[in-house]
């Protein structure tokens, strides 16, 4: 049973990398943000949220940060002009969210249930272990994570499965 559980993780996380090394996009609803995170990863490897930006841009991979107070985020957090400065993006507008995500390429990140429906288009769906249950349901992996530990966990398993390196 042991060696049965170990490799449906290890297919779960072949299957997570190709997605990830695939794609060109991060939808990152600002909502995530709201929750505390307090949590460190653990691992002294990991990028910083401020060096993901960076490496996000380096690897051809645009951020967009959305949804209600996404402008507020931007000004106020201490992403600061790291955001714009890296050539990611903010918006409110969901209409442009939805047409990113219907582009296909893109990772979604979200504690929303506003976003259920950009969690049924073909995305793959991340969210945190605050979220709801109804939206852990339908998501493709649940973080053990919240606020910026979760974005922090997402950012490197990406910029680890497009750069090819391994943990």
């Amino acid at each position: 049973m042991r060696k049965h559980g170990t490799d449906v993780l290890m297919r779960i996380r072949t299957d997570m990398e190709k997605i990830f090394s695939g794609m060109n996009c991060l939808l990152v609803n600002v909502g995530v943000f709201s929750s505390v995170s307090g949590e460190d990863l653990g691992i002294s490897a990991n990028l910083s949220p401020h060096e993901i930006l960076s490496e996000f841009r380096s690897l051809d991979t645009e951020i967009v940060f959305y949804g209600l107070g996404a402008e507020d985020f931007a000004s106020t957090s201490d992403f600061g002009d790291m955001i714009t400065k890296n050539g990611h993006s903010v918006t409110d507008n969901r209409a442009y969210v939805r047409t990113k995500a219907n582009a296909g390429g893109c990772v979604v990140l979200s504690s929303e249930l506003s976003d259920m429906d950009i969690f049924h288009q073909d995305v793959f769906s991340v969210t945190p272990v605050s979220a709801s249950l109804d939206l852990k349901a339908v998501a493709n992996y649940v973080s053990n994570f919240n606020g910026e530990a979760v974005f922090t966990e997402l950012g490197n398993l990406i910029v680890s499965s497009k750069s090819g390196r391994r943990e």
